[in-house]
């Protein structure tokens, strides 16, 4: 393709992705007008972009375009059984040209049926953080050249911004949205739970909350831990650095390879169910702390400062719902109690 003609089509997948992500945040739009741009604008056959879950370690599709349903269907990827993607999630970039007689990639008959011929996988990374791939294919014999390699990369870190921005808004509506449908306290802390482990990809959460002597940090909500780990002991303030420091600094704690001297109360408990690593996060309303809210990892792994953030904000507007349901419950209680009152009186005057 004539250099000039190359760099206007540039030019177009950016014009027309950018514009795509100031104009609507929904996710899944934005991710496939942009496959569907470099397929059109660049030529060409198909493109998929596939996300990372760290906790199983698999990449899983979140658009496609040009490629049928039988291809697609073969589900997530394990990163450890393709050869490809594993260099591709250590940062490379990785061009095969005959996907027939390369023994690398993973799903040779897949493709050949598919008439897929040539592929470029590149990283999508956000803030020097590898959070999935996304590949071009061919159906002629194609040797990708370093601009094009360059432009894709590029394209796939600019989409790695526009899933962040759109997924940040729809998270937070829909979790709002579940948080708010209900004043009961434990629906509540049930929904923030299930909503952070769902948001961070983690195996599992709790949340506990101080008690009126604020020494001991009783469970409130549990979700992926045995029976056997919840019922280790009561978790004393004293006795936890961690919890201490997460309480009196207001501030998450992440323990990114969990060890014996990692501050918890219970390592050997931590180690037996199978937790690699922890994010810890204070409860708190205003200046007041509540409470502390854990999620479990049983990957070795390295919160950044954005999943902090992000996790940070949801566990402050959870406080404030805890909070809500709280005065709720005690006004709901004292409602039952003059209710009885009224009714006592009423049977004192008339039976009296």
């Amino acid at each position: 393709m004539e250099y000039r003609t190359w760099l206007q089509r540039e030019v177009n997948v950016l014009f027309e992705f950018t514009q795509a992500i100031n104009a609507s945040l929904s996710q899944q739009e934005v991710l496939d007008i942009m496959l569907e741009r470099i397929c059109t604008e660049l030529g060409y056959k198909a493109a998929t972009l596939r996300l990372l879950d760290e906790e199983r370690q698999e990449l899983k599709l979140k658009s496609s375009h040009g490629l049928g349903q039988a291809y697609l269907s073969r589900g997530a990827v394990e990163v450890a059984r393709s050869g490809v993607d594993r260099a591709v999630m250590s940062g490379m970039r990785v061009a095969l040209t005959d996907l027939k007689r390369d023994a690398d990639y993973h799903y040779t008959e897949a493709a050949n049926w598919e008439g897929l011929t040539s592929v470029l996988a590149v990283p999508i990374s956000l803030q020097e953080r590898l959070i999935g791939v996304l590949r071009v294919y061919t159906g002629e014999p194609h040797y990708f050249n370093p601009q094009e390699e360059s432009f894709l990369a590029a394209v796939a870190n600019l989409g790695a911004l526009a899933i962040r921005r759109a997924h940040c808004f729809e998270a937070f509506q829909r979790i709002a949205q579940n948080i708010n449908s209900s004043l009961e306290l434990e629906d509540v802390l049930t929904t923030l739970l299930l909503e952070s482990v769902k948001e961070l990809n983690v195996k599992a959460g709790s949340i506990r909350l101080l008690n009126p002597k604020r020494e001991i940090l009783q469970l409130a909500a549990a979700y992926g831990l045995s029976e056997t780990y919840l019922q280790k002991g009561a978790v004393t303030v004293a006795q936890s650095p961690i919890d201490q420091r997460v309480l009196n600094e207001g501030q998450p704690r992440a323990v990114p390879d969990v060890h014996p001297e990692s501050g918890f109360q219970y390592p050997d408990e931590i180690r037996k169910e199978g937790i690699r690593s922890v994010l810890v996060l204070p409860l708190r309303l205003k200046e007041t702390m509540i409470g502390v809210m854990r999620l479990y990892s049983s990957q070795p792994r390295r919160f950044s400062a954005e999943e902090a953030v992000y996790a940070l904000a949801l566990a402050d507007f959870g406080a404030v719902a805890i909070e809500n349901a709280k005065y709720h419950k005690a006004l709901r209680e004292r409602m039952e109690a003059l209710k009885e009152d009224v009714n006592g009186w009423y049977r004192f005057l008339t039976f009296g």
